[in-house]
Formats: C-alpha cells, sequence, structure tokens
C-alpha cells in the first residue's frame, strides 16, 4: 500500500500545477518512501508515494491502459488479483506491470463502475477515464484504506491522508464540531466527517463518480447484508470446517509478498488464530510483534510468550511504559488526524515502530474479528436488554429508534442522558449551538439496513459502521501502521471468508456468554487452550487519571489553551481535574468515557493543524 493524492476539474478549467502535487507527496511521504511519481492530465492530475511489496522494479504508478486513456493510481493490495489477471489476460488485455492494482484498471474496461464488486482486498483508487472525462475515487468494502476529499475553487482534491490535502492553496483548516460530537457519543468519527470542516472521509464500500460541469455522485456498490433469519443450518461440524478453510486461504492470501511479511501477538484469541494458522500451515521462518505494557493489570506478556513459543517465530517486543504514551502522543495526534478518547492508538504507533525495525514491511492483524463474532460484551449484554426495558425512558426510546431503529436497543451508551453531561463540557457559545451539529440528531447509519434483524446481527452492523471502519481500521489500523512506513493486513475482513461468515447463524457466534463460540471451535488442536479458555481481555492503555494523579500541570489542559479555542468548559475542566486527581477515582476501562483525554487531545489536534473553531 502507498500513498495517493490528486486534483479533478470540476468547473475550474485552470491548469493543475504540479508543484502542488509534489509538496501533497511531501506531506505523506512516510506512506511510502520508495518512490514518488505524478502524472498530469488535461483535466486531473495524480500523485503517488510507493511502498514497494510486489514487483518491486516495475511496479510504479499512475498505471493506464493500452491505449493510455484510462489511468490510476490505488493504494491498497488486491488479494484475488492472480484469479482477475488470468481471466482478463484471456479477453485480450495486456499488461504492463506484475503488480496486483494493475487488475483494476482492465477489469474497469471489462466491467465500467462494476468493477469493484469483483474485488477481494484493501483499496483506495482514483481512476481518470479520458474519453468520458470521468474521475472515480473508489473506497474498499470494509474501508480498511482511507480516502479523503474536498472541493475548493472549481476543483476536487483528494489524497489518502488529510495533511496532504490542506497543502492544496485555500483549503480551510476549521474543526468540525460534529465530528467531537461524534467522539464524545460513538467509539469516534463516523465517515463521511472528519474533524476538518468540509473535508470528508469517502464511506467503505463507496465510489465518487465526478464530471466537468456536474454534480459529484456518491454512489454505494456494497454493503454489509445481513438476512433477517438464520436459515438453512448446516450443522456446527461444517461451520467449523469451512471456517478453518477459508480462515487459512485468507491468511495465505495476505503472506504473498516479494518482500518478508509478519503478524501482530496481542494474547487475544483473534491475533493468536491467526500466528498459529500461520505457524501450523505456512510458514517456517517468520515475524511477530508484541507490545507489552508495563502495567500489571494491563499486561499479556504470558499468553504472548505462549503463542511465540507455539509458532517459533523470530519475535520483537516492546516494554510499553506510561511516560512513553504520554511522550509519543502528539506525533499520534498528527498522523491520526482525529481527537482519541483512549491512548492505545499510541501504543499501536509504537509497536508499528517496532516493525519498521525488523526485515518485515507489512504485518497481519486479527481485526474484525470481534465485530463479525460477536466478541464485545454488548452482544451478551443484549441478551438481558427485555429485562431493562422497563428502566428506559421514553426520551431514550426515541432516540435509540431513531439512530439504531429498534427503542429498546441501545448501543454502549444512553445518549439522552450523555446530553446532559455534555452540555456541561461543552463551552457556553458552543452549548448554544448543539443542536446544529448534534451526533444523535440523525442515525449515523442506514437504519433500513437493520431494520427486522436479530441483537447480534444489528449489532454486528453497527460495530463494522462505528467501530471498525473509520476507529479501528482508520485511525488506530491505518494511520498507526503507516507513521512508520508498514502496511497492515486483515484476514478476517476477507471478502470470501466475510461472505461465509455473513450466512453462519447466530447462535454459533455467541452461545449463551461463550463469545466467538464457532472460532474458538475452528481454533482447538491449533491454538493454545490457555488462549482459547481465557476471559476476553480489551486492549487498553493507561488513561488520564493516572497521568494527572502524577502531574500537577498538563499544557493541554490549562485554562489558557481551553480558552483559546473555547470548545470545552474550562470551568468545568477544572472540576473534572480535580475529581481525577482523588485517591479513590478509577475509570472502568473501556467502558467508561475518558472526557479529559476526549478534551486534550482535541485541543492538541486544533494547535498541531492550527485549527479555527
Amino acid at each position: 500500500m502507498c500513498a495517493i493524492c490528486g486534483i479533478f476539474n470540476l468547473t475550474n478549467e485552470e491548469k493543475n500545477e504540479r508543484h502542488i502535487l509534489e509538496n501533497m507527496l511531501r506531506a505523506v511521504l512516510h506512506r511510502g518512501p520508495d518512490g514518488s511519481s505524478i502524472l498530469m492530465m488535461d483535466e486531473a492530475a495524480f500523485g503517488f508515494n510507493r511502498l514497494s511489496f510486489i514487483d518491486l522494479h516495475n511496479g510504479m504508478q499512475p498505471i493506464q491502459n493500452e491505449d493510455m486513456t484510462v489511468s490510476m493510481i490505488c493504494n491498497g493490495e488486491i488479494y484475488n488479483y492472480q484469479e482477475l489477471r488470468t481471466e482478463l489476460k484471456n479477453k485480450g488485455h495486456s499488461f504492463r506491470t506484475n503488480t496486483d492494482v494493475e487488475v483494476m484498471l482492465h477489469l474497469y474496461e471489462e466491467c465500467g463502475m462494476d468493477f469493484a464488486r469483483r474485488l477481494n482486498g484493501q483499496f483506495a483508487v482514483a481512476l481518470y477515464d479520458d474519453k468520458q472525462k470521468k474521475l472515480l475515487l473508489v473506497r474498499d468494502q470494509m474501508g480498511i484504506a482511507p480516502l479523503f476529499y474536498t472541493t475548493v475553487n472549481g476543483k476536487l482534491v483528494f489524497a489518502s491522508e488529510i495533511k496532504a490535502i490542506l497543502q492544496y492553496p485555500g483549503v480551510n483548516r476549521r474543526l468540525n464540531l460534529k465530528a467531537v460530537d461524534q467522539l464524545m457519543n460513538f467509539p469516534g468519527v463516523v465517515s463521511p466527517n472528519t474533524f476538518f470542516e468540509g473535508i470528508y472521509s469517502l464511506r467503505c464500500g463507496h465510489m465518487l463518480c465526478c464530471r466537468l460541469n456536474q454534480e459529484i455522485e456518491d454512489i454505494e456498490y456494497w454493503d454489509l447484508i445481513y438476512s433477517e433469519e438464520d436459515k438453512d443450518d448446516k450443522g456446527e461440524t461444517y461451520y467449523i470446517e469451512e471456517l478453518r478453510e477459508l480462515l487459512k486461504n485468507a491468511i495465505a492470501r495476505r503472506l504473498v509478498a516479494d518482500v518478508p511479511v509478519g503478524f501482530y501477538i496481542s494474547g487475544g484469541l483473534d491475533s493468536s488464530m491467526v500466528a498459529c494458522y500461520i505457524g501450523r500451515y505456512m510458514m517456517d521462518s517468520c515475524y511477530s510483534f508484541s507490545a507489552e505494557m508495563d502495567s500489571g493489570e494491563l499486561d499479556e506478556s504470558r499468553f504472548q510468550r505462549l503463542i511465540c513459543e507455539c509458532v517459533d517465530s523470530t519475535h520483537y517486543s516492546a516494554r510499553i511504559a506510561e511516560k512513553d504514551l504520554w511522550e509519543n502522543l502528539g506525533q499520534v495526534i498528527y498522523h491520526a488526524e482525529t481527537g482519541l478518547k483512549e491512548s492505545y492508538d499510541v501504543a499501536a504507533y509504537l509497536l508499528s515502530g517496532l516493525v519498521r525495525e525488523s526485515p518485515a514491511k507489512a504485518v497481519l492483524t486479527g481485526q474484525g474479528s470481534d465485530e463479525l463474532f460477536s466478541g464485545y460484551v454488548g452482544y451478551m449484554v443484549d441478551q438481558f436488554r427485555g429485562m431493562q426495558k422497563d428502566t428506559m425512558s421514553a426520551k431514550e426510546c426515541e432516540i435509540n429508534e431513531k439512530l439504531w431503529g429498534n427503542p429498546y436497543f441501545r448501543y454502549e451508551r444512553n445518549h439522552y442522558k450523555l446530553r446532559e453531561l455534555h452540555n456541561r463540557i461543552y463551552s457556553k457559545d458552543v452549548r448554544g449551538e448543539a443542536e446544529k451539529f448534534s451526533a444523535i440528531a440523525e442515525s449515523p447509519i442506514n437504519v433500513e439496513r437493520v431494520k427486522g434483524l436479530s441483537s447480534q446481527k444489528r449489532r454486528s452492523y453497527i460495530d463494522c459502521k462505528l467501530r471498525l471502519s473509520d476507529h479501528l481500521l482508520g485511525e488506530h489500523g491505518d494511520r498507526m501502521f503507516f507513521s512508520h512506513s508498514v502496511e497492515g493486513r486483515h484476514p478476517f475482513l476477507d471478502m470470501e471468508l466475510l461472505s461465509f461468515v455473513l450466512s453462519i447463524p447466530d447462535k454459533y457466534k455467541l452461545n449463551g456468554v461463550n463469545e466467538k463460540y464457532i472460532l474458538k471451535k475452528a481454533g482447538e488442536g491449533i491454538v493454545p487452550d490457555a488462549v482459547l479458555k481465557r476471559k476476553k481481555f480489551p486492549f487498553q492503555a493507561p488513561g488520564m487519571s493516572a497521568m494527572i494523579k502524577k502531574s500537577c500541570r498538563i499544557e493541554f489542559l490549562e485554562d489558557s489553551l481551553i480558552k483559546k479555542y473555547n470548545i470545552f468548559d474550562a470551568d468545568y475542566v477544572n472540576e473534572m481535574k480535580n475529581i481525577y486527581r482523588q485517591d479513590n477515582f478509577k475509570l472502568m476501562g473501556a467502558y467508561e468515557i475518558d472526557y479529559l483525554f476526549i478534551v486534550m487531545t482535541v485541543t492538541m489536534l486544533c494547535e498541531r493543524f492550527h485549527l479555527s473553531v
């Protein structure tokens, strides 16, 4: 994967300037340090920074078709490219490179705007058709690869990271308060929103179609579709055996590269499944990486060592102390381009730095498993939600119906009660405008897609949209990987495997209170029992309470900076600081919102990118 950026003339026919593309590419050089290239065309201009994995000597982009009428740049990997390449060659197409992504160019010639439906991979692609004077921007089905865009002075400007877009003259630097409110209510910001007003994130499974002097079309080409009922139950044994085979195939596809590839070991089930399948079936020599938290209650090193011994990998480990988290937080904010509500992005940032010190250039992870196999505590809580119906107020039910399509479905929080608290945290001026940017004024998902679904399927859909795509795969994943020129690959999000997982009945994913039941069964005899049977432990890192108790002064929580931006109420921030300093105060891990951390990181974001409010 790499960095892409570009400019397209929407109404302004002035020639695009090469030096602007050069500035944009310099801003995201960390994503692709192996070479850069620019292509200037009549209506469009493309820029590309390369991080090489396949066809190391002849894989530079942009790539054009045989008669030079279609041009493309792609940040991504296409895992079914070999089958597609054979099919396209048989239809008469000739290839300029041996890269995986070139199949997209010729697939577009064959299928037109339906080409993305055929792809199994992670990709953000810009494709310009000179005959039709049309630009397509396409993001992969699950949103692994990011793509941001804005319009300015009659131009569409796009890039893999927002910091590249900010290099374009005339782009405003203004904080988007709706993104702040989404962070306060949901796991993170939700596409198409970003923390930068007027700069948008292309939604997963979507494409933009842009033509000169025409409205931009935002087209959904794929979505996560669950059936309302579990039909045609084929039995536990069938699902175990099929899951094992498809997971093996998904992992094997992601090990294809002309450079070394490794994998993360967290000590939990998901990364252990990937690691142990690699050790059992695929590689004798492999690289593994883990982050050990320098805190007894957060330390998972015992389970990490167990997996390392099981797969006999060449292992790299980083011991992360609290001071490491705070010393690196500024760099994390810069790369993440968002405010944060937990410090574990810093651990991810340091872990990718560890990979950079090894021979590996890509790592496999276990991301996506929790969302697809009912792995979070919310799936279990839903089973008992019926007992709590009488305790839900009419106001909460009204909000739940609007957001999630069911009055009694609570996605983690009582948003009606949260609004009362948020009104105290926001400054008086922002509070007065709250209805204009409220995250709960409308649903962040397509509610029609979850109507009639079981609570498990409903939560899975919402988790994939709100937690996985922009948060775990986005700022926590992609941006932390590429901060050190490393690529993340996610076998559980393989499209062939995903299609099968969607067909598995609920009871095989959550068996009573046994989460990820079928996945554990597929790991029997491969993953050590100590990992299969351990209680789920969410990846955590120390929060603000730990820092505040050790420090009397924290720059980004001082009155002067809080008042400078006037987003948050300085008096209430000081109240929270006093509460956090109390000896007996402690946030409940992943289950309570660390509001001071949000206040601090949003303030840091404004300072780092010189944002106005």
